[in-house]
């Protein structure tokens, strides 16, 4: 017999992927209004190549980063937090949580910077 308690369990499934695939959604909506924004202005293309590039490499930062990465991550960019907010939230030092972010971020531009 198992124990409910010992099973994990999430409703939307995996906390990374769900988040990968939120900001993937993201991504892919604000690409799309970019193109009809640029096809319907004729505007120069900005950083529609770089968000593209983005969303195509978006998989390879995931598949490389740690959950606890993705949710600092999270909790900084997506709720605006500073980085005291952050270290009362989560109990890390505000050192552990630039470095782990720090991580991701620099990936996430080498690829934009490549586009």
């Amino acid at each position: 017999m198992t124990d409910k308690y010992m099973t994990i369990r999430y409703y939307w499934g995996r906390p990374k992927d769900v988040v990968r695939w939120y900001l993937r959604g993201t991504l892919y909506l604000s690409a799309q209004s970019r193109q009809s924004y640029i096809e319907k202005t004729k505007a120069e293309a900005g950083n529609l190549p770089r968000l593209l590039k983005l969303l195509d490499n978006l998989d390879e930062i995931f598949d490389t980063a740690d959950n606890d990465s993705i949710a600092l991550l999270c909790l900084r960019y997506v709720e605006l937090l500073s980085i005291a907010e952050t270290t009362k939230r989560t109990g890390l030092s505000a050192y552990q949580i630039t470095s782990k972010i720090g991580k991701l971020m620099k990936e996430a531009k080498e690829i934009i910077a490549k586009a």
